[in-house]
C-alpha cells in the first residue's frame, strides 16, 4: 500500500511538472502576475451519499483524483448531482484521473462529484485524494 502511494505521488508529481512546462503564459483572463498553486485534499466516503470532490473553479488548470480504496469510485462533472446510473468517470480501486488540457483540449471549471459503487465493497475508510491546480494572483 505505501508503495502504491509513492507510486502515485509521483505520478502528480511528474504531472504537475509537465502541466507548467507545457503552460506558456496564463491565458488573457488571468492576471499578469498570476502564479500557479495548488490544493491537495482527502475526500472522505460518507455512507453511501455522494460527496463534493472538487468546488466549481474558473482558474483551474488541471484536477487529479486518486481512488484510495477498495472499491470503485464513479465521478460526475457536476457540481449537483450523481447516481449509478449519471456519471462520467468510474474509477477502480487505485486507478488515478488526470483531468488536464493536454489530455481534454478544453478545461470543465465546474464542481465535480464523487459517488463509491457500493456493489464493489469500497470500505467505509475509503477516500479520495484530489489535487487541483489553478491560477492565483
Amino acid at each position: 500500500m505505501l508503495n502504491e502511494l509513492i507510486k502515485v505521488l509521483c505520478e502528480l508529481a511528474a504531472n504537475v511538472e509537465a502541466l507548467v512546462t507545457n503552460l506558456q503564459k496564463p491565458q488573457g483572463s488571468q492576471p499578469s502576475q498570476a502564479r500557479i498553486a495548488s490544493s491537495i485534499s482527502p475526500v472522505m466516503k460518507q455512507g453511501e451519499q455522494p460527496v463534493r470532490l472538487v468546488n466549481e473553479n474558473p482558474h483551474r488548470l488541471g484536477v487529479i483524483i486518486h481512488n484510495n480504496s477498495e472499491g470503485e469510485l464513479m465521478i460526475a462533472l457536476d457540481s449537483q448531482r450523481i447516481s449509478d446510473k449519471f456519471y462520467t468517470f468510474k474509477l477502480r480501486a487505485g486507478e488515478t484521473l488526470h483531468f488536464d488540457l493536454r489530455r481534454f483540449g478544453e478545461l470543465y471549471k465546474g464542481g465535480f462529484m464523487g459517488l463509491w459503487d457500493e456493489a464493489t465493497n469500497p470500505g467505509a475508510e475509503s477516500k479520495a485524494l484530489v489535487t487541483e491546480i489553478f491560477w492565483i494572483s
